[in-house]
């Protein structure tokens, strides 16, 4: 069903308490299919919403496939009316990344066949930072982007992304 969310989740431990991860690939991946996306994406923070704890730091990462000026995108880092009130997120990248961050890159031959324009879809996301700033991103770059034994590891390059804890 397209505009669904795959996901899965983490709570990892640390000395100064919990961070929940949440690994996102969203089924729509047509350039046509913002409407599908962002269904997906109201869900998804309903989702966060019911489950998140207010001092526990907030990461959603994955494959979007989504522009970042996309309503979609737009929506989860509360640059539209919020679906979720309360519940918005940085975009690593644009807060601690250098550059385009083109994580779909004519560069990459699994990539180049569809024809599309380079662009940045896969991402970092924090919710707005928690109890000392934790969340809040203060570095984030590309990985995936080198040939192993002759093959590039995806059609997507990956998204890192240092987190203030």
């Amino acid at each position: 069903m397209y505009g669904t969310v795959l996901q899965t989740t983490a709570r990892v431990a640390g000395p100064r308490g919990p961070v929940d991860v949440y690994g996102v690939v969203m089924d729509a991946w047509w350039l046509d299919q913002s409407g599908e996306r962002q269904d997906a994406v109201r869900g998804l923070l309903s989702h966060l919403a019911a489950r998140q704890e207010e001092h526990t730091p907030l990461v959603v990462c994955g494959d979007f496939n989504a522009d970042p000026d996309s309503d979609e995108m737009r929506l989860l880092r509360g640059r539209t009316t919020a679906p979720v009130p309360g519940l918005a997120f940085y975009d690593a990248w644009e807060v601690a990344g250098t550059g385009a961050g083109h994580t779909w890159s004519n560069t990459n031959p699994w990539a180049c066949p569809l024809l599309w324009p380079d662009r940045r879809i896969d991402y970092v996301l924090t919710a707005t930072p928690r109890r000392a700033g934790a969340g809040h991103p203060v570095a984030a770059g590309l990985l995936g982007t080198r040939v192993v034994h002759g093959v590039h590891p995806s059609d997507h390059y990956g998204v890192w992304a240092d987190v203030r804890y």
